[in-house]
């Protein structure tokens, strides 16, 4: 399976594209996700009311423009104001999903800030295990675990395994967050036990075919490279692939990151002209994008290079090495494979 390049990378449909990726922003985070996320609480129901609800619209508005300081602002605001508890807690779910939107688009050290100030308005208003502070604390954990704070973000994981959660869709959030855990840990088959009980969990909750999901197959993939289990990787990557072409809440990074695994198994498997091609894929999102985490740019084209090498293509080497060289980045975790420390049983090529 292919995405059609067409949709992302000609130059004259830059005012499209910006389309489309507002109307994303807004589908992401309408007011009825805003009801789900301000959904069943342990022991109480949040509601959403008008003035939450306007507050939200007009923070996303701000963030589709790109005006982040001005949407922080609107929010700092609305606590300043010294609303009653319903306003408050408002303001720390709207931080959330800013802060969820952040980590989407690659700018990872923001969705940190956002999402461990969203904790701490929470935490003021909620007991430590209720379960309103479960996706604030996963959205702040994940940002930390990209960010190579491993951790912090066990500490925001712990704090999340101390709420008792009933649906599975939550169930399928620890899941995952614990599969992660594991994996960086080196305990693969722990990790993929909880990718595989995340996925169970999506299922159940009737949200298989989600990005929540898809991001999971793609965890999944990412574990099966490791260990060189290939055709499991390929079954995995292709379902990640086929969520994220066709669910309308995609991000362009989770198009990304999957690219770059499809990538990296291709050239485990020496496809290498299908390999070079996903990372050309992969590099033509990412260029299209404001924002791109340093740290999995560099990645990218460290991987793009070796591929092109293995392809005879040595000067487009040169060129992704220059560029990879020029960044200037500082010691994270990248969620995405790379290609150079899988290829351990590759045949060095001629520069």
């Amino acid at each position: 399976m292919h995405l059609h390049r067409e949709t992302f990378f000609h130059r004259n449909e830059f005012r499209e594209r910006r389309s489309r990726r507002v109307t994303w922003i807004a589908m992401l985070l309408t007011a009825s996700a805003m009801g789900h996320t301000l959904a069943q609480s342990v022991g109480k129901s949040v509601r959403v009311n008008a003035a939450c609800v306007e507050l939200h619209q007009i923070v996303m508005t701000q963030i589709a423009n790109g005006k982040l300081n001005e949407a922080e602002l609107k929010v700092s605001a609305a606590l300043a104001s010294g609303g009653d508890h319903a306003q408050d807690t408002c303001a720390g779910l709207v931080l959330n999903n800013v802060a969820v939107f952040m980590a989407v688009s690659g700018r990872i050290a923001d969705a940190e800030r956002l999402a461990e100030r969203s904790v701490l308005i929470l935490e003021k208003a909620y007991a430590p295990n209720d379960l309103i502070l479960l996706r604030p604390l996963q959205t702040l954990a994940a940002a930390r675990f990209e960010l190579g704070k491993t951790a912090k973000a066990r500490e925001a994981f712990k704090q999340m395994q101390a709420i008792q959660v009933q649906r599975p869709e939550d169930a399928a959030l620890l899941h995952g967050m614990a599969g992660a855990m594991s994996q960086a840990e080196g305990k693969l088959s722990e990790a993929e036990a909880e990718y595989l009980a995340s996925l169970r969990a999506w299922e159940e909750a009737g949200r298989r075919e989600t990005v929540d999901a898809g991001a999971v197959f793609n965890d999944l993939g990412s574990l099966y490279i490791q260990e060189q289990r290939l055709a499991q990787a390929q079954r995995a990557l292709d379902a990640a692939f086929a969520i994220f072409s066709s669910a309308k809440d995609a991000g362009p990074m989770d198009r990304i990151k999957v690219l770059h695994c499809m990538g990296t198994l291709h050239a485990r498997q020496g496809n290498w002209r299908e390999a070079a091609q996903n990372f050309h894929d992969a590099l033509g999102m990412a260029d299209q994008e404001p924002w791109v985490d340093p740290v999995a740019l560099r990645s990218l084209l460290t991987s793009y290079a070796y591929v092109l090498r293995r392809n005879h293509r040595r000067r487009e080497a040169r060129s992704m090495e220059a560029r990879a060289a020029a960044l200037h980045t500082a010691t994270s975790r990248s969620a995405v494979v790379d290609v150079t420390d899988l290829l351990t049983k590759a045949k060095p090529t001629k520069k």
